[in-house]
């Protein structure tokens, strides 16, 4: 009587555990037939069942027709948010159960591939349509999917800065940091962020001493330092920074500049003309130190001119002319540095605007007309 029992059961068992395998079955037949519907019912009904719920060929087919479901012609409607994730979910489930080697899990590599061009295209899609937090959110599932991809890195923090989320561009900022593909200028950006959401000066330093640490010859992060050591009164310490580092590198035009810009922020007129001089015997083509030459001769032009200006009528009849003479001598002084800087940055527009300015003060008009018409 028992032997009977027994082998009752067993049948009981078989067919249960078959109608489940059924049921996977069935869902794999209504995938091939495109009816996705009955696919995704079928599937449903197998991964929540005690007997195929822990099998890898149940998730791996579970992944294949959610995929297949978003952007379908007839059936994309099923999609919604999460299914991009049931997919991801459902794969990383399939190699945990079966291993990266597994019959499965071999073919998982190309689908995930599908899958993150399939999400990045709605985040382009809700990108392009201004919907950033939809973006952002799919940026970050093609981050699940392909970790450190740089165009989502990149666009996601695009996205969030738009959407004025300055924590989370940060945060895409740091990981693409991360990565080690960071330009230079994902570490201006990052230092833009921080000093935008109000970081504290010793969040920006570190950011800055970060960046400099990947791109030592960055301009912008060497001046951006250099301001914040001097806000800091650390102007010594920047000095003394930039010397030793010139010592090490005297052949870096991009140093000399640095420093010409700090003697002249502490009022050494002198030796920062010498700097931005030594910046252009290193590198002849070194567009800052020309365009500082020439703003100093400027400078140096617009303030006699205001000693002319400030006389009485009678002193001006004495010596207005003489000092409006020597004005005019650093304003032409001025002109040979910035055709220079023009010349090297042809597009700059604080280079035509002040070209402009000083052949207008010289009565080049024709020159003043011609840099007018470049002006946008």
């Amino acid at each position: 009587m028992k032997k009977v029992l027994l082998t009752a059961l067993a049948a009981a068992t078989i067919s249960v555990a078959s109608a489940q395998n059924s049921a996977v079955n069935s869902a794999i037949l209504n995938q091939k037939n495109g009816t996705l519907d009955k696919a995704q019912t079928e599937i449903d009904k197998a991964i929540a069942h005690e007997k195929t719920k822990d099998k890898a060929k149940t998730w791996f087919t579970r992944g294949t027709i959610y995929q297949d479901i978003i952007g379908h012609p007839i059936y994309g409607k099923m999609a919604n948010d999460k299914t991009p994730e049931i997919v991801l979910e459902s794969y990383n489930k399939t190699i945990e159960l079966e291993g990266k080697d597994g019959q499965y899990a071999k073919q998982i590599p190309a689908r995930l591939e599908m899958l993150y061009g399939q999400v990045l295209n709605q985040a382009v899609e809700f990108h392009n349509n201004q919907v950033w937090d939809k973006a952002i959110e799919n940026y970050e599932l093609a981050l699940k999917v392909r970790p450190g991809d740089t165009t989502a890195l990149k666009y996601g923090a695009y996205a969030a800065i738009n959407q004025k989320d300055y924590k989370k561009a940060l945060g895409f900022y740091d990981k693409m940091i991360a990565s080690g593909n960071a330009d230079e200028d994902v570490y201006k950006t990052k230092v833009q962020l921080l000093q935008e959401s109000e970081a504290s000066d010793d969040q920006v330093m570190a950011a800055l001493a970060q960046g400099l640490k990947a791109h030592p010859n960055s301009v912008y992060l060497m001046q951006e330092e250099l301001r914040y050591y001097l806000k800091n009164n650390r102007g010594d310490e920047a000095m003394a920074k930039l010397e030793k580092a010139i010592a090490a590198d005297p052949k870096n035009a991009s140093l000399h500049a640095v420093l010409g810009n700090l003697q002249e922020k502490k009022g050494n007129i002198d030796a920062a003309y010498k700097s931005y001089q030594k910046a252009i015997e290193v590198d002849p083509k070194n567009f800052d130190a020309y365009y500082n030459l020439a703003v100093l001769e400027f400078n140096k032009g617009v303030n006699v001119a205001k000693k002319a200006e400030k006389m009485d009528y009678a002193t001006y009849q004495k010596r207005g002319k003489a000092v409006e003479a020597e004005a005019n001598k650093h304003f032409q002084a001025s002109v040979p540095y910035f055709e220079k800087a023009l010349e090297i940055q042809p597009e700059d527009q604080a280079t035509i605007k002040n070209l402009f300015s000083v052949y207008s003060r010289l009565g080049r008009k024709a020159d003043a007309d011609r840099m007018n018409k470049k002006l946008k």
